[in-house]
């Protein structure tokens, strides 16, 4: 886990972190403070991020064990529950503070913040937000997540496609 902001010795302050998103996400449903949007970039350390992420999250039948015991014979142990594995290329990426995880993007054309709820699946819609910075550091939107279902051609299988539409704007 990294504690601090690339070389430099300042310390990653997740409860700020928490406390601005929390406010940039539920204090008013059309707009969002601009100067809570600068807070949280400054308060965000750079990281390393791939440049595609593959992940992969799912369910495994519970484990098993067999043997043989003295007096009874062949025995066999089931693990009834179910095993959880959450796989992704940039786990080492997010920032993880409060219920929330963040991925920051610096880009030429700008920076992307990425704000999931940590226990949120990323088929569900609205559990997560993407703030939309200037190069400047200067905020310009802020989208909101949506899931676009696409089924195979001929096929039961239907691939869930994240997106984003437009949702709050800065004051």
């Amino acid at each position: 886990m990294q504690r601090f902001m690339n070389s430099e010795t300042q310390p990653v302050d997740r409860l700020l972190i928490t406390a601005v998103v929390d406010r940039l996400i539920y204090n008013d449903p059309e707009t969002f403070s601009a100067e809570d949007a600068r807070t949280l970039l400054a308060a965000l350390p750079r990281k390393r991020v791939p440049w595609f992420e593959i992940g992969a999250k799912g369910k495994v039948s519970g484990g098993s064990a067999r043997g043989f015991a003295a007096g009874v014979g062949n025995v066999k142990v089931e693990d009834p529950q179910a095993r959880k594995f959450d796989v992704s290329t940039s786990s080492d990426a997010y920032t993880r503070a409060g219920q929330w995880k963040l991925l920051r993007y610096d880009r030429r054309t700008g920076v992307l913040v990425e704000i999931e709820q940590v226990m949120a699946d990323p088929t569900d819609e609205g559990r997560g937000a993407r703030l939309r910075y200037a190069p400047g550091g200067i905020p310009l939107g802020m989208d909101i997540r949506i899931v676009h279902n696409v089924r195979l051609m001929f096929s039961w299988l239907i691939l869930q496609v994240p997106g984003w539409r437009p949702w709050k704007r800065p004051v």
